[in-house]
């Protein structure tokens, strides 16, 4: 407890620090102060008859229980011109079962002063929940009952494909969401992180009942699933809970599953304009592949990644909001997946800066492998890195978080306590080389904005960037642009 409490009181000094730097016109961040050696609790596994693979993290004195019942597969499966249908299987856990209406689950669930969620993402699903100990079996009957029996009435399908397309259509007419779709179009292509996870207009209105039915038959299966429970209990004891309520789990007659989506093709890069006549602002991304989540430089690229994007004094905000003004942020990610990763730095400006902005992105991406990253710098960023990763274990809640990331990509259970040894152990020469590995090709470059206000500007450093008009864009298809009647 006492090195939980020391990190808590170091990560809100540094907070109150980094708030004090923002608005008081400084112009250097101050040093971070030296790390503290810190232990989460080292999960525990076994595997039930059925194949459910039951992972216990032992936090005694700590009254409330969170569990998740992980599914190792996401929207990668989503059937050709079905995008969204994972993300909709696992929406829809939760909004009835054979013996519990939506309604009923939810106020069930708050009966026992609990929170339920569930749904999917990129290489998993999920159904979790958080509720105080002495209530763990009505709650985590609840949670079987969703797992195992779902109903997809169509009123709840219904309702949820008008609350889905209600969203896109606002959504779409938003310049930065709308360049994340594209984004992972021209990343991935037609590959199977290529589509959108939630789906498109003409994807979510295609979905039918028997496209959920049919996956949830096919992954939904104890082979396939981990329950994750972290508080004041056991292996045993977790061990009996998932006897109790997940032990008579069988998979289900289903057909043959779908193909599988194509590996995305040799990727090159390419410079991309969606005109979009209304747009009060541009937004402006460089994009490209990146590392697996099995990388060996996995740890490295986080790191990277938080000097040139992460926070408010990364090089990337520095450079494009606090230097210049042209942006309220600017920022960078590594998603990192089972099958392939992207990398991606963006910000939203002015329609007539949004060729500036691009040429600063690009430009920061080289200077990484000319400007190494070090002394301070680097540590500042692995401070944001750990410290930002020891608040989130803090809860129970956090800690199955992290443990299921950890499932859906086979990694080691010890990697909860290596990842903070793990970051802290990158060098400057680190850096560097990952720079120079990954970021030698040019990335490809996405504007979303008004294009006659910057389109001349952006040709004179990107001459041969393809320009798609907002009303020929079509985000189901890998090049992006519908096909003529």
């Amino acid at each position: 407890m006492k090195t939980r409490t020391i990190c808590s009181i170091g990560v809100v000094l540094f907070a109150a620090v980094q708030f004090a730097y923002a608005i008081g016109g400084i112009d250097t961040a101050p040093p971070p102060s030296a790390p503290h050696e810190i232990t989460f609790a080292q999960p525990k596994e076994a595997r039930l008859e059925n194949g459910l693979r039951v992972i216990v993290a032992e936090r005694p004195g700590l009254p409330l229980l969170a569990a998740e019942l992980l599914v190792r597969t996401g929207a990668e499966v989503d059937p050709d011109g079905r995008a969204g249908t994972a993300s909709m299987t696992g929406s829809l856990l939760t909004k009835g079962t054979e013996r519990m209406s939506a309604p009923q689950i939810a106020s069930a669930v708050e009966s026992l002063g609990g929170a339920i969620d569930s749904g999917a993402r990129w290489d998993a699903s999920s159904a979790g929940l958080v509720v105080m100990s002495t209530n763990a079996e009505p709650a985590l009957n609840i949670l079987a009952d969703v797992i195992l029996h779902p109903v997809f009435k169509q009123e709840e399908i219904d309702r949820l494909k008008n609350q889905t397309l209600d969203g896109l259509r606002v959504v779409l007419q938003q310049p930065g969401a709308l360049a994340r779709f594209v984004t992972d179009r021209v990343v991935y292509g037609s590959g199977e992180y290529g589509h959108a996870a939630g789906g498109t207009m003409e994807t979510v209105q295609a979905i039918q009942r028997d496209d959920l039915v049919k996956l949830y038959k096919t992954y939904y299966t104890p082979e396939n699933a981990t329950l994750i429970l972290a508080g004041d209990l056991t292996l045993k004891q977790g061990k009996k809970y998932a006897q109790q309520f997940f032990g008579d789990w069988k998979a289900e007659p289903a057909a043959s599953e779908e193909s599988v989506r194509p590996k995305a093709a040799d990727w090159k890069p390419e410079n991309v304009v969606v005109d979009m006549p209304e747009a009060g602002q541009a937004s402006v991304t460089v994009a490209k592949p990146s590392i697996k989540r099995d990388s060996p430089d996995y740890y490295t690229g986080l790191v990277v990644n938080a000097a040139l994007g992460t926070g408010f004094v990364s090089r990337l905000n520095r450079e494009i909001r606090i230097k210049r003004g042209l942006s309220y942020g600017a920022r960078s990610a590594i998603d990192s997946r089972r099958s392939g990763g992207s990398f991606v730095a963006s910000a939203q400006t002015k329609n007539q800066s949004a060729a500036e902005v691009a040429g600063l992105l690009q430009s920061e991406l080289k200077r990484l492998g000319t400007e190494p990253v070090q002394g301070d710098e680097l540590k500042s960023r692995q401070a944001v890195l750990t410290g930002g990763y020891a608040r989130n274990l803090e809860t129970n809640r956090g800690l199955v978080a992290q443990i299921a990331s950890l499932a859906t990509y086979d990694r080691s259970l010890d990697t909860v306590n290596k990842f903070i040894p793990a970051i802290n152990a990158i060098t400057a020469t680190d850096v560097s080389a990952f720079a120079a590995k990954y970021f030698e090709t040019p990335p490809s470059l996405i504007v979303v904005g008004k294009a006659p206000e910057f389109l001349d500007a952006l040709k004179k450093n990107f001459p041969d960037v393809k320009v798609i008009p907002q009303s020929d864009l079509d985000l189901n298809r890998a090049d992006l642009v519908k096909t003529k009647p």
